[in-house]
């Protein structure tokens, strides 16, 4: 930033604070451009989300978003950039409160757009340098995804390039910024999603399909099976535990079966 004749000046400033928000901007004269980054994690599934889970994730997410956005409604921006997730476009397992926080910043960044104002909001995958997954188990669990889902990481390079078309004026309000073998990552699904469907890989002989199922048939260890399990629930699973009691829901189901069907050779299982 110094390089680029710029001043930097650095503030403390809790976004989920509106009043924190509202003296920053007070202390700055001109204002020309937003970079809404925020964001903390609380992973849990479903049944076990409560209200403390959701306000910690909202607060800087969406709650930090909208009061930048107030604070700054009578300045003329360039660029207003908020920082969501592609876990609001396709989800993640036990982030249905981080997912839901992201979407908040999608709604914004459009009805900014509708008024006639800058903004944009990027649902970013993960960061291979930077970021809440480039440390810690976060990125132990990217690193697993990975492995089965097709999904790699951002690069510096590839980041801040997505960021400079986002930001001009004729972009999107929402865009999503993740590198993806869609082949590996929709062949895990039963049935492609309509809004994914021109990614969807071409369809295979089935002569070639049943091949590859029967080489697969019993290729799939217990531990393996134990593996996915547990970065679905979040810990530890007994074997002989029903899903349920190790804290799966039915939306952890469907990812499970997903991940299994992906590892035998895309063999069709039910959910249950």
């Amino acid at each position: 930033i110094q390089a680029s004749g710029a001043t930097p000046n650095l503030e403390r400033c809790d976004t989920g604070e509106a009043m924190h928000v509202l003296r920053l901007a007070a202390r700055a004269s001109s204002i020309s451009g937003v970079w809404h980054a925020a964001g903390v994690l609380a992973d849990a599934v479903l049944p076990n989300q409560d209200t403390s889970g959701l306000a910690y994730v909202y607060a800087p997410k969406a709650y930090g978003a909208w009061s930048l956005h107030t604070a700054g409604a009578t300045r003329a921006m360039d660029a207003v950039a908020l920082f969501s997730s592609v876990a609001a476009l396709l989800g993640g397992a036990g982030q249905a409160n981080y997912a839901a926080a992201n979407a908040c910043l999608d709604a914004l960044a459009t009805s900014r757009r509708t008024q006639g104002v800058a903004a944009t909001s990027v649902q970013w995958g993960a960061w291979a340098e930077v970021g809440m997954a480039a440390r810690g188990a976060a990125s132990e669990r990217m690193a697993a995804i990975e492995a089965t889902a097709g999904f790699s990481r951002i690069g510096l390079a590839q980041g801040l390039g997505a960021l400079g078309i986002a930001v001009q004026h004729m972009s999107s309000p929402v865009l999503g910024m993740v590198p993806v073998r869609w082949s590996l990552f929709l062949s895990r699904t039963v049935e492609v999603p309509a809004f994914l469907s021109a990614c969807a890989p071409q369809a295979k002989s089935e002569s070639t399909v049943g091949s590859r199922l029967a080489s697969a048939a019993c290729s799939i260890s217990l531990e393996a099976v134990l593996g996915m399990v547990k970065r679905t629930a979040g810990g530890a699973v007994d074997a002989d535990a029903p899903l349920m009691e190790a804290g799966v829901d039915s939306l952890g189901a469907i990812e499970l079966r997903n991940q299994l069907q992906g590892a035998a050779g895309d063999q069709s299982l039910p959910s249950t």
